[in-house]
């Protein structure tokens, strides 16, 4: 017994959803758009199917299977295009780190020739602030404020001097004191005097210094005087980029 003709409505519709689907399917961002279209596409064609389950399903069928073809490919595509963007990112970093590591090696070349300082000398940075040590004082504090044990408040007094063409930037948290290898900050209270004046009254605080502009300031720190005392700059990952000998 011949099957009866096809109603075709709903699978033409479904076959132009899953041609339209096949073809967005193949293009990036909105191949996104080809997987709902594949979707309804196959929705449809196997409404259609279920329609014509006694009559010939040809055109319902086509549409199904162009629409999970559709699917495939933009499962298949979205995976090309991942790896590629994911290829160019990869070589955009190891560019940008390794351009990176180098202008960092440049900078700590050029920096300075050496990394240890006497107390007489100034440190001049590849950004162009100069950093200069006027005098250092130890002492053990007031009635009511004193250091830890085993220390004395290290009082350095600092120059700081920007020679560049740029304004840079400082912080007394960009400088540390190195007893021995350890590193501390350099913002401790020394205390006040019994009349109620601070024995520090010109703390080294944050700014900006503009080009030829100087600043000059104290900053505390507790060590033990005994100990190799120094002035350090270090970076954030704990490297010294250089010392100043205190004694």
């Amino acid at each position: 017994m011949e099957k009866a003709k096809e109603k075709k409505v709903l699978g033409i519709i479904a076959l132009i959803i899953a041609i339209f689907a096949l073809i967005l399917s193949w293009v990036p961002i909105v191949n996104n758009i080809a997987a709902i279209f594949a979707v309804l596409g196959i929705i449809l064609g196997v409404i259609a199917l279920v329609i014509n389950r006694k009559n010939k399903k040809t055109i319902a069928l086509i549409a199904t299977i162009l629409s999970v073809l559709s699917i495939i490919v933009v499962l298949a595509t979205q995976g090309l295009y991942s790896k590629a963007i994911d290829d160019a990112t990869g070589k955009s970093d190891k560019n940008v780190t390794s351009t990176a590591s180098s202008t960092a090696s440049s900078e700590k070349k050029d920096d300075t020739t050496k990394k240890t300082f006497k107390l007489s000398e100034t440190v001049k940075q590849q950004n162009g602030l100069e950093i200069k040590v006027n005098n250092v004082k130890f002492t053990q504090g007031t009635e009511y404020t004193t250091p830890k044990a085993g220390t004395q408040f290290i009082l350095v007094n600092v120059t700081l001097k920007n020679t560049g063409n740029k304004s840079v930037s400082y912080n007394p948290y960009d400088f540390k004191l190195d007893d021995n290898g350890n590193q501390t900050d350099m913002n401790s209270y020394a205390g006040s005097d019994e009349q109620g004046n601070p024995v520090v009254s010109d703390d080294l605080h944050s700014g900006t210094l503009q080009p030829n502009a100087t600043v000059s300031g104290t900053l505390v720190g507790e060590g033990n005087p005994e100990n190799d005392i120094k002035l350090a700059s270090v970076d954030y990952d704990g490297e010294i980029n250089w010392t100043i000998n205190l004694k």
